[in-house]
């Protein structure tokens, strides 16, 4: 609901794909477009092939994009390092600013969310480093640990069927909104001061022996993203004021490794933990 866009880290079968399915329930006549990357995807496959009526007629070089990703609602992307270098030019401007360039058109896509996922992280020094900073929620997924979750998936029939009533699917103006209605959630100084504490405890960690600058680096863009993500998490809390307890989104957004995932956990816990002692001695 704030409009940022996820990635799902996991083996396969671990439920990645139903996700993006799901959450196309929860929209009101909402689309969904889903595809499994390879090196040998092309662009057409999820931009929408070339109109050759277009092209031989009025010498347009434009995409027929109905059915494909930019004329999509919810996205799912699955193996999305495998995509070549066309195809992640594209993303970077579908993702952080929600349009697309067909031919001499730009287009504004609808896409709420495009949620992407693969069992590995991206390779470094191949050029990947902006489009893994797209993607604000990183969150790893497992294979079910609990035994008698584990029971209940192998003994199921059937998948359930979800059924949204229609009073409470999300409309397009419902959406929008509420978009509006986050950009007017209070940022109080005690959340900046724990954010800079936070920011100086990653900088301190990005400097010790065997850590590269990129495991603990968090670009300006994505902490405007951060604050925006917060304001979301207040509002849907009936808040009028992000508050604490929404810093702990940060442990799903601040790491870069899986390594870094443990050492977050603690920063942040800690930057919560000092700012609310400070509040109440």
């Amino acid at each position: 609901l704030a409009g940022e866009s996820p990635f799902l880290l996991g083996p396969p079968g671990t439920g990645k794909s139903m996700i993006a399915r799901r959450l196309k329930s929860v929209f009101k006549g909402a689309t969904a477009f889903e595809y499994l990357m390879s090196r040998f995807s092309t662009p057409d496959e999820l931009f929408g092939p070339v109109s050759i009526k277009k092209l031989k007629d009025q010498d347009l070089y434009e995409r027929q994009i109905e059915g494909y990703l930019p004329a999509t609602d919810i996205v799912f992307l699955d193996e999305i390092w495998k995509a070549g270098p066309a195809i992640q030019n594209a993303l970077l401007t579908v993702i952080n600013e929600k349009i697309y360039q067909n031919g001499t058109h730009t287009l504004h896509v609808p896409m709420k969310c495009l949620i992407a996922a693969s069992n590995e992280l991206p390779a470094e020094d191949e050029g990947l480093e902006a489009l893994w900073d797209r993607f604000l929620v990183r969150v790893v997924s497992n294979c079910i640990e609990n035994e008698k979750t584990f029971y209940r998936m192998l003994t199921m029939t059937e998948m359930p069927t979800i059924s949204v009533s229609d009073d409470l699917l999300v409309t397009d103006e419902l959406y929008s909104s509420w978009q509006k209605a986050m950009s007017n959630i209070d940022v109080p100084e005690g959340i900046l001061l724990a954010i800079t504490s936070i920011r100086k405890a990653l900088a301190e960690a990005g400097k010790q022996d065997g850590v590269t600058p990129f495991d603990y680096y968090i670009s300006d863009r994505r902490w405007r993203k951060v604050i925006h993500l917060l304001r979301a998490a207040a509002f849907l809390n009936g808040r009028a004021v992000i508050d604490y307890s929404d810093l702990l989104l940060l442990y799903h957004i601040l790491w870069n490794k899986v390594e870094c995932i443990e050492p977050v956990l603690t920063m942040v816990s800690k930057a919560v933990i000092s700012d609310l002692e400070s509040e109440t001695t």
